[in-house]
């Protein structure tokens, strides 16, 4: 009941001359009337690094540059390219402008650091596709089950790191843990991107598995039922 909705088209585009050209052309057969084309970048100096994207801001009206620095966030509803962004900075856009984003679109700097999104998105590859040819290696499907219940559980508005919330998340973490499934932090935070998570919230996720990998417990009222990893079990079967 919590879930955010994240069905718009997504692609994900090289640096380089084919792939900026092919991101802009995406985003514009995007577009509707009164539609704002937005162009973002974590600084507003990063925009000079790349003088197709400048001249795209500076000559067309209906085209507006946020940052990610400073809590820019899309005014207008609309296609969004984001230049160079990692995946918190991908939460974040979704947490203050999801409902007015109609397409998104990712052109990269550092593949690795946008990995498991695009392997949990599946987005469409414009330009260069050399560096998608491995993906972060699938989720346990037990993993994916407790994902699931937590999407549908936790509310999105809200920080896993306190309250309700860590109660959820934290209990289910240690549950897995506890029955020796594995865990993929970064794996898992672009599973929770691409399903509706937002802001830091899918960061959070992947630091809480990092923390428990490494032996910690997060304290937390454990709210689970007893059979929670067998309904987990069964589950992941039946979808199997």
């Amino acid at each position: 009941m919590f879930d955010r909705d994240v069905n718009f088209p997504r692609a994900v585009a090289s640096y380089d001359t084919e792939g900026v050209d092919a991101a802009i052309d995406w985003c514009c057969e995007r577009m509707e009337e009164g539609d704002r084309l937005t162009v973002w970048t974590s600084l507003k100096t990063n925009l000079q690094n790349c003088s197709v994207l400048e001249q795209l801001v500076a000559r067309h009206s209906n085209v507006e540059h946020v940052t990610g620095r400073g809590g820019g966030s899309v005014r207008g509803n609309g296609p969004v390219l984001m230049a160079w962004p990692d995946m918190t900075d991908i939460g974040e856009l979704v947490q203050y402008g999801g409902n007015r984003i109609r397409a998104l679109c990712v052109i990269t700097w550092n593949e690795d650091e946008i990995r498991p999104w695009v392997t949990a998105v599946r987005p469409a590859i414009l330009g260069d596709d050399s560096a998608w040819e491995e993906l972060t290696p699938a989720l346990d499907p037990i993993v994916v089950e407790a994902l699931k219940g937590l999407t549908l559980t936790v509310n999105h508005n809200n920080t896993i790191s306190a309250g309700y919330e860590k109660d959820m998340v934290v209990s289910s973490l240690l549950a897995l843990h506890d029955a020796g499934i594995p865990m993929d932090g970064e794996a898992m935070q672009g599973w929770a991107l691409a399903h509706g998570w937002s802001g830091k919230n899918p960061e959070r996720l992947a630091q809480y598995v990092e923390n428990i990998n490494a032996g910690k417990r997060p304290r937390c009222r454990r709210i689970l039922r007893r059979d929670y990893i067998d309904d987990l079990r069964r589950r992941a079967t039946d979808n199997a």
